[in-house]
This record gives structure tokens, C-alpha cells and sequence, in this order.
């Protein structure tokens, strides 16, 4: 099973709270924590659309603006948004591959930061 495991900490309290949500591209929601939870930072793995996979943990930090989620990498700020963290992330596992496949159609032409976020982003999905 494709899911996210979230451990999140609240500036109120140093206890933590876990839980999982389903990662899969075409999942119902299994469960979307509140936003009040304010979850700032998450690590995600499993699979992309494609058949493709992550090939290890990717962390993922989260923002809120006006009642959207924003979830980005924080090395290319390749990012996604949508209204609860499950679409934003299930927006940003498609984006993801996307930028691979963009990149690899115009690998001839790139410029430096663009060859290297090829490199990072070929070093970080699998593909089928």
C-alpha cells in the first residue's frame, strides 16, 4: 500500500502525533488531517503516475495560503497546490514526473541548473 507516515509536532505541545495518508494518484482520501495541525514538513515515498517510483524518502515542505496547501522540494522548489494535502500531493507526484519527462525531451539544450535538476530528478524516480 502507498501511503505517507506524518509525524507532526504542534508549537503548543512537544508531543508528536502520527498518521498515514494514501499516496496513490487515484485514491479516495483515507483520511486528510485538519489544517490546524499545520503540518510544515513531511517525507513521502512510494509511487508516481507512470509506474514510476521515488527511490528514496523525499522530503516535502508545506505552506497555506489563502485556505490552499503549497507542497514543495526544497532544492528546485518544483512545487504543487491544492486544496488539501492529499491533492497537493498527488498534484506534485504528477508534476514530478512531468518535469523528468520535459527535461529529458530537451536534455540537448539545457542550460546548467536545468541539467541539474535533471540529474537530481533522474537520481530520485525509477522508472518502470
Amino acid at each position: 500500500m502507498n501511503t505517507i507516515s506524518v509525524s507532526t509536532y504542534t508549537r503548543a505541545s512537544s508531543a508528536a502525533s502520527k498518521f498515514q495518508i494514501s499516496s496513490l494518484p487515484n485514491a479516495k482520501i483515507a483520511y486528510e488531517p485538519p489544517i490546524s495541525l499545520a503540518l510544515t514538513s513531511l517525507k513521502i515515498t512510494g509511487s508516481l503516475p507512470g509506474g514510476r517510483q521515488l527511490t528514496r524518502p523525499l522530503n516535502i515542505r508545506i505552506a497555506y495560503d489563502d485556505g490552499e496547501v503549497i507542497v514543495s522540494e526544497p532544492l528546485f522548489h518544483i512545487h504543487a497546490v491544492g486544496t488539501t494535502i492529499t491533492r497537493a500531493l498527488t498534484e506534485f507526484r504528477r508534476i514530478l514526473t512531468e518535469e523528468l519527462d520535459e527535461l529529458t525531451t530537451d536534455e540537448d539544450v539545457l542550460g546548467p541548473r536545468l541539467k541539474a535538476e535533471l540529474q537530481y530528478l533522474r537520481g530520485l524516480i525509477r522508472t518502470a
